[in-house]
This record gives structure tokens, sequence and C-alpha cells, in this order.
């Protein structure tokens, strides 16, 4: 259990250093528009974060939506993340959980709290599965759906719903210690096997882009302040990553309502 959870530090480390890369190529791209257009536009963190409670909604919102008008997948992009998360982590291989893991009476350790533990009884040995429920899986599309408060009212149930595969969790993890959102780790998870990501209820900021108040989760009333040493996720860097992955093609954000089909 602490090499997969080791795995998971290092696949998601990749995932930065993917980031930065096409950070680079896009600020090459957008410094090129500024000297032909002769302004540029702000970044998507700049625009729209100024502080912990404060959004420029005016640029922040025209300039993703403009991003999701256009949005297209960019399938090379995605083959490479694939291709560099597969050099630390196999989701097929190291997340799912089959007969030939455990023996009953292992006692296994959780891999975020180290000192929660789980006994495998033998009916819960029995239940296993043989063999990985993904194995020699592939979707071309797949929802991942986080828990921000921004997926109330959004009118996302539908689309969600026509993936071939969701992925969804809801229950608060109280393990207060400085990681990865659960968030960031499914769509890690999702790399595997789907061609196509669509991300929803991804965005760790008070207010929408219209100014709305949003809450921390849709599903209760937890309070952080988005930027509060007290959360244990780094959300602001991390919705950061997902929107330029966003901007480049290797995944698609919604933050926004979706149409109604």
């Amino acid at each position: 259990m602490r090499s997969i959870r080791k795995r998971w530090t290092i696949c998601t480390i990749s995932i930065l250093l993917i980031f930065y890369k096409t950070k680079e190529i896009a600020r090459t791209e957008e410094h090129q528009e500024t000297q032909a257009n002769g302004d540029g536009e702000l970044s998507l963190s700049r625009s729209m974060v100024n502080s912990s409670d404060k959004i420029n909604q005016k640029s922040g919102s025209s300039m993703f939506q403009h991003s999701v008008e256009r949005w297209k997948i960019n399938s090379s992009l995605v083959l490479e993340i694939r291709k560099n998360i597969l050099r630390f982590l196999d989701a097929e291989r190291d997340v799912s959980v089959v007969k030939s893991s455990f023996k009953p009476g292992d006692v296994i350790h959780y891999v975020l709290d180290r000192r929660r533990t789980l006994n495998i009884s033998q009916d819960l040995h029995s239940l296993l599965p043989e063999v990985s429920p993904m194995k020699n899986r592939r979707f071309k599309s797949c929802a991942v759906v986080g828990n921000s408060g921004i997926l109330l009212d959004s009118g996302c149930g539908k689309e969600i719903d026509n993936h071939e595969f969701v992925i969804s969790y809801w229950l608060t993890n109280k393990v207060f210690i400085k990681r990865p959102s659960t968030g960031l780790l499914m769509y890690t998870l999702a790399t595997r096997f789907c061609d196509e990501i669509h991300l929803y209820g991804f965005w760790p900021f008070p207010k929408d882009i219209n100014g709305k108040p949003v809450k921390y989760h849709y599903y209760d009333d937890l309070k952080y302040r988005f930027f509060s040493n007290a959360s244990p996720h780094r959300m602001p860097l991390e919705f950061k990553t997902l929107s330029m992955l966003h901007n480049r093609g290797a995944l698609k954000l919604t933050t926004g309502r979706c149409a109604q089909q």
C-alpha cells in the first residue's frame, strides 16, 4: 500500500509537470498574439481571483466562456498524459482490489490515513472479483463529477448521464493533510481508460463567474476559506492546472450551466 501511495504522489507530480510544459507553450502563443493584436488577455488565475474572497468576474467570465465554446479534444496530448501517468501508476493494476491482492485475515492500512485499518474477513474476500473490472476496458467519453457547490442548479445532470462512464464521489474525507484532492486523483484514474474526459463540480472559489456565492461542497455545509491552510487540498493550484489542460484540449472543464438537451 505504501508503494501505491508513492505512485499516486509521483503521477500527480507528473500531471503538474505536464501543466507547466503546456503553460510555457501557451505563454509563447499568448505573447505572439499580444504582439500581433497590441493587447493580451489576463491569465485565468489572475482574471478570476484577486484574493481568497474576490473574483474579477468580468474578464474571468468572458475568458472562460469563450474557451468553453471553442473547446476541442487534443488527442495527442491526451495520449501523452496517459503514457506519462502509466510510467508510475496503472489504474487497472494498482487501484483495483482483486482476490489476489489480499487473503482473509490480512489487515490493510488506508493510503491517506495510515492510522486507520481494515480487516479482510472471509466474507469480504469472497466478494472481491478475480480480475479487475476495468481490465481491457476503454470508454470514448467519461465524466468525473467533483463536489463543488457549483453543481447546484447547473442543469448538468442529463449531460453527465449521457457519458459512457461516470466517476462520482460525495463522502467527506476527514484526512487533514495537504494532498491532491479526490477529484484530481479520479481524473488521474480516468486517463487510463477514457479517451475523452469531462469534469464537472470543480470550482475552488467562493463565488461563481456571475458573483453568486458557491458552497465548498454541494451536499453539506462544510466551510473552508478556499485559500485557507485548514483545507486539506491545494485547490487553486489544482484548478489552475486543470484549466490549462482544458485550454490545451486534454480535458473539458465545465464550470457554468449546461445546455439543456
